[in-house]
């Protein structure tokens, strides 16, 4: 399964890749810094997206073919299943959009990165037409599940793109000054969206209760993800800009490297998720697939379809909070100190395991 997840994984951030790089040609250069893209980069995406969106196809060929055959189960998954007729659309269209980006210079010429921009959304719609969300809902999960991935691929390819290609540091401020709010847009998104999916697949009202399943805690985790993602994203979207506005000297460019790291492990838990059967029902997918491996290391006690977890402090969830909260004050104090990046996005990873441990050993 490892493998599943690293390639949901790594296509999300082809994604990001192809819509960060194809967005940034439509800035005028007096609002962003000097940034090169290498040609090569785009190709590798295209190709990124054709391997990578094929996992979840492979794997329903693996999960049938004992029963009815290789051929016909091939057959069978490409043209009679959703995941494999998005699939065969995704090959198309990537073979056109890649003879595209090779034989055209797409990044100098605002027309070429429109339509490169054009291929990206069309095979953006595909993978949310592949999608849980969308077979769960006449267009709704469709919509929403489009949104949500068109804002991840937007905010994060603009930060990639901006924080592994700038050449230097000219127009920062100016970068900040529109690039900000539009995160901040993206966001809340991310945030409205994901709820309306989340709502698809579980009762809100049981999200603790849903711990006790691989899902819930894959979902608990990614949750847990965004808390750094959001200390940095104050520091270089804020900060920083007070910092350069005041004519300091400070180098923004690893700050926003290691916030797009932060971002790639919500990828990781993003791609667990997508991966894990949705609890429609807990208790039936309790009784029916058994509790997390992981919930089930955790908890004590005996675990039972219809058990409603129930919370409360002791003195060790006590010592996780306030050590998170000490992890939390230190990736601001790192920035104070001008510490290099990398000590933050640790305090940062350390933030998030100190939470995970205290509310595991909050349940009762």
């Amino acid at each position: 399964m490892i493998w599943i997840y690293l390639t949901e994984s790594l296509l999300y951030l082809c994604f990001s890749l192809l819509m960060g790089a194809f967005i940034i040609q439509f800035i005028p250069e007096k609002l962003k810094p000097t940034i090169h893209i290498p040609k090569r980069i785009i190709q590798l995406a295209v190709l990124g997206v054709v391997f990578f969106s094929a996992a979840p196809v492979l794997r329903v060929i693996l999960f049938l073919y004992e029963d009815i055959g290789l051929f016909t189960t091939l057959e069978s998954v490409l043209s009679g299943f959703e995941v494999g007729k998005a699939w065969n659309l995704t090959v198309i269209l990537a073979i056109f959009f890649y003879l595209f980006v090779s034989l055209f210079p797409v990044l100098k010429s605002k027309a070429l990165s429109g339509i490169a921009l054009a291929f990206t959304l069309v095979l953006l719609f595909a993978l949310g037409w592949a999608s849980h969300a969308a077979s769960l809902t006449e267009w709704s999960g469709f919509v929403f599940h489009s949104l949500h991935f068109l804002a991840v691929t937007v905010w994060i390819g603009i930060l990639l793109i901006v924080g592994w290609c700038s050449k230097d540091l000219e127009n920062w401020v100016s970068y900040l000054k529109w690039f900000t709010p539009l995160a901040i847009v993206c966001f809340l998104t991310i945030a409205g969206t994901g709820l309306f999916l989340m709502t698809l697949v579980i009762n809100v009202n049981e999200y603790p209760d849903a711990w006790t399943v691989p899902y819930g805690q894959a979902l608990l985790m990614k949750h847990l993800t965004i808390i750094p993602v959001l200390f940095f994203a104050f520091i270089n979207g804020f900060w920083i800009r007070r910092k350069l506005k005041r004519q300091e000297q400070i180098n923004p460019i690893p700050w926003l490297k290691f916030e797009s790291i932060l971002l790639f492990f919500t990828f990781v838990s993003t791609g667990m998720l997508g991966q894990q059967e949705p609890p429609h029902s807990i208790e039936i997918t309790l009784a029916g697939s058994g509790p997390s491996a992981i919930f089930d290391y955790f908890y004590s006690g005996v675990i039972e379809p219809s058990m409603r977890l129930e919370f409360g402090l002791n003195t060790l969830n006590i010592l996780f909070f306030i050590v998170a909260i000490i992890f939390m004050w230190l990736i601001m104090y790192s920035f104070r100190k001008k510490t290099p990046a990398v000590v933050p996005f640790f305090m940062g990873m350390f933030c998030v395991l100190s939470l995970y441990f205290g509310l595991m050993a909050s349940i009762q």
